[in-house]
């Protein structure tokens, strides 16, 4: 008799530390499910240096790249396009994020080619050409298109940490190849940034 309440007991203390083990993995699959459910989001914000998001460029001054790669900011001119901006952002439970810069085409009386307009960004800290932008300078025609948008194009896309920003300067000009005609003409983007998958 005092056999079978041995293995009785044997067998409801094994059962017992089961049970046990089973409710502490049990709260632990759910501590972390619960962790990752947790609300992730981010901001990216872009913000202009004297300057607002839109660049114009017209017919008046078309130049070759040497010359292209060295505009500087001047006020209240359209012969070619410059903008310096920033990107930071905010983040809620995650450490970095993905982004675009990217542009989008603005209605002008009547239109360059894009083919001529040449798009430089480089690097605002150094004013070193970002990556996609060193071996040669692109045509905004010949930017990728936009996965934030389908009609705009893409000039980046990158990875920000959390608490980085991000500088950059951005130059548009009219190709020196550029046939000259009496007609001007013109070319606005507005430039925006948004956060991808």
């Amino acid at each position: 008799m005092k056999s079978k309440y041995n293995h009785k007991s044997l067998f409801i203390f094994i059962a017992l530390i089961l049970l046990a083990i089973c409710t502490f993995m049990g709260c632990l699959f759910l501590y972390f499910k619960g962790n990752d459910s947790a609300e992730k989001n981010a901001t990216v914000m872009i913000s202009y240096a004297n300057q607002s998001s839109e660049l114009t460029v017209d017919s008046s001054m078309p130049v070759t790249d040497a010359i292209g790669k060295q505009l500087e900011y001047t006020p209240n001119q359209t012969k070619y396009g410059y903008s310096e901006f920033s990107l930071t952002s905010n983040m809620q439970g995650v450490d970095s994020v993905n982004y675009e810069i990217y542009t989008v085409p603005l209605g002008v009386a009547v239109e360059l080619p894009t083919e001529y307009v040449r798009m430089y960004l480089t690097d605002g800290d150094n004013d070193l050409p970002i990556v996609g932008y060193q071996e040669e300078i692109p045509s905004y025609r010949d930017l990728k298109v936009a996965d934030s948008n389908l009609n705009g194009k893409q000039l980046y896309s990158g990875t920000l940490e959390k608490g980085e920003t991000k500088n950059f300067t951005l130059r548009m000009w009219l190709d020196e190849m550029y046939p000259i005609t009496p007609e001007m003409r013109s070319f606005k983007i507005a430039l925006f940034v948004k956060v991808i998958d």
